[in-house]
């Protein structure tokens, strides 16, 4: 026999000793009730036991009915491309060195969602896509189902009806992601058909390409319209400017012919002959003067305008020996530099224009008895000097330094122009050539094999599941109903009894 082990006895006032609530556990009672559990585990198996067949029904039929929901649910093909974009600062500083460029002016991924997704492009998609012409193949299996059934065929939908409810349903399936640390863009659908799935991508990849170009060109397409305006327009302003300028020297020249005429009668009495000699010299000078004027002026701006050719041809050699240490010569970048070369040595309309121009008035001066020495000295002075009048009196002429000074101004402001004008077409033609640069295609759409939605193994292992817990709370559900005492843990917690033998049925 045991001794107690050694301690201090209970007072009259101490708490009671531990008594568990069973003994095969050893559980307290103000805690889990492990025998309760233990007991309801065996009792969920003897259910299942005793009502095998109703458990086996319920999670057949429950098993069968996710197999048939899977089944008749719409399928869902997914499919996607992506692609990768990249700036172009150095071809837009080629084009245009002196110009600064924000570093949000030419991010490629701006607008890419707003671009796929805007209604005028998912229209454009529906009609490349032929979606109209395909109605029926996206119709769910649910739809062929109850026409079976129903026997009616669907309402008619006009053709206008249909793009507007395809419409609505590629706003909803049109998956756009931008990832502008990386500068992927991303365009993906989920639809009912595979073939059409890959159609839809095929368009929208397209019309997205397109309308990049479109909007990165489109800027310096309409620059490019709106300054060969301004050079026809101020073209035609200097042609008004010089024929003002003939107008004010022979207004000037007149009104000084009439001076001198008039001066020339006061002094008839004194010396007639002299007066008439004098007065035939006058008139000759004064037209000789204004055709030596018009020369020189032709010859102005003929300097001008190959003073600006040579600086060009410059800047296009000088980008071409810069741009062949990095290019091939294959290149686009080095291909468009050496045509605009070879362009600009060749001699442009206008400059053939104002020699032409220039060689008859040469011809006119001559038959009018002009010395060409006299034509060669007035090349050296300034444009509108003295020496291109015959005289300081015509040159200091008020009206005539205004008409001068407006056609200087225009010449520079159509040279200017002039130069705009050609640095537009250059960074058009670049920013053309280098599209395929730019734009480059990492992931290009595929033929999908299986669908995507719904995940078919996933619901029949659900259905296999939901059906086994069905079955198991069927049994269960159906020894509750009855309320008979089935199991002898029953009767020791319900009755309070002790159980003292227990019989098997046979």
């Amino acid at each position: 026999m045991t001794a107690p082990a050694p301690g201090p006895r209970p007072g009259p006032h101490a708490p009671p000793a531990f008594t568990p609530e069973r003994v095969e556990t050893n559980a307290p009672a103000d805690l889990i009730d492990w025998g309760f559990a233990i007991d309801s585990v065996f009792y969920l198996k003897n259910a299942v036991l005793r009502h095998w067949f109703l458990a086996l029904v319920v999670m057949v039929l429950v098993s069968g009915l996710a197999a048939g929901v899977s089944k008749i649910m719409p399928r869902k093909y997914h499919v996607e491309t992506r692609m990768l974009t990249q700036r172009n600062f150095i071809i837009a500083s080629l084009a245009n060195p002196g110009r600064s460029i924000p570093v949000d002016a030419d991010q490629p991924t701006r607008a890419a969602w707003e671009m796929v997704m805007k209604s005028d492009n998912l229209k454009a998609i529906i009609r490349d896509a032929k979606l109209v012409e395909y109605w029926e193949l996206q119709r769910s299996p649910i739809s062929h189902l109850k026409e079976k059934v129903l026997r009616k065929a669907p309402p008619h939908m006009s053709d206008d009806d249909k793009r507007d409810a395809l419409t609505a349903m590629l706003e909803q399936a049109m998956l756009v992601m931008v990832e502008g640390g990386t500068g992927t863009v991303t365009i993906g659908v989920d639809w009912s058909d595979p073939q059409l799935a890959l159609n839809i991508v095929e368009a929208a990849q397209k019309n997205f390409l397109e309308m990049r170009q479109a909007a990165e060109m489109g800027a310096v397409a309409e620059a490019i319209t709106i300054l060969d305006k301004q050079v026809v327009e101020e073209a035609e302003g200097i042609q008004q400017a010089i024929a003002a300028l003939d107008a004010t020297v022979k207004r000037v020249e007149a009104k000084r012919k009439r001076e001198e005429a008039r001066q020339a009668q006061r002094g008839a009495r004194g010396a007639p002959g002299q007066t008439q000699g004098a007065g035939l010299g006058i008139n000759t000078n004064h037209l000789l003067a204004q055709m030596r004027f018009m020369v020189q002026t032709k010859r102005r701006a003929i300097s001008d305008v190959e003073e600006f050719r040579a600086r060009r041809l410059t800047e296009l050699r000088n980008q071409l020996s810069e741009q062949r240490v990095i290019y091939s010569p294959q290149h686009p970048l080095i291909t468009d530099l050496e045509q605009r070369i070879v362009a600009l040595q060749e001699d442009s309309p206008q400059l053939v224009a104002l020699r032409s121009e220039l060689n008859e008035l040469i011809g006119e001066y001559m038959r009018n008895g002009g010395d060409p020495g006299e034509l060669e000295q007035g090349t050296t002075g300034p444009l509108l000097g003295a020496a291109g009048f015959g005289g300081p009196a015509t040159s200091d002429n008020p009206e005539v330094s205004v008409a001068a000074d407006r056609v200087r101004m225009l010449v520079m402001r159509h040279q200017e122009k002039m130069r705009r004008l050609d640095q537009a077409k250059t960074e058009l033609e670049i920013s053309r050539a280098s599209m395929k640069h730019r734009f480059s295609v990492l992931a290009p759409p595929t033929f999908p094999e299986k669908p995507s939605k719904p995940k078919v193994q996933l619901i029949l292992a659900a259905g296999v599941m939901g059906g086994i817990a069905m079955g198991i709370f069927a049994a269960v559900a159906l020894d509750i109903i009855r309320r008979r005492i089935l199991e002898k843990w029953q009767v020791e917690r319900i009755l309070k009894l002790p159980v003292l033998a227990e019989l098997e049925r046979r």
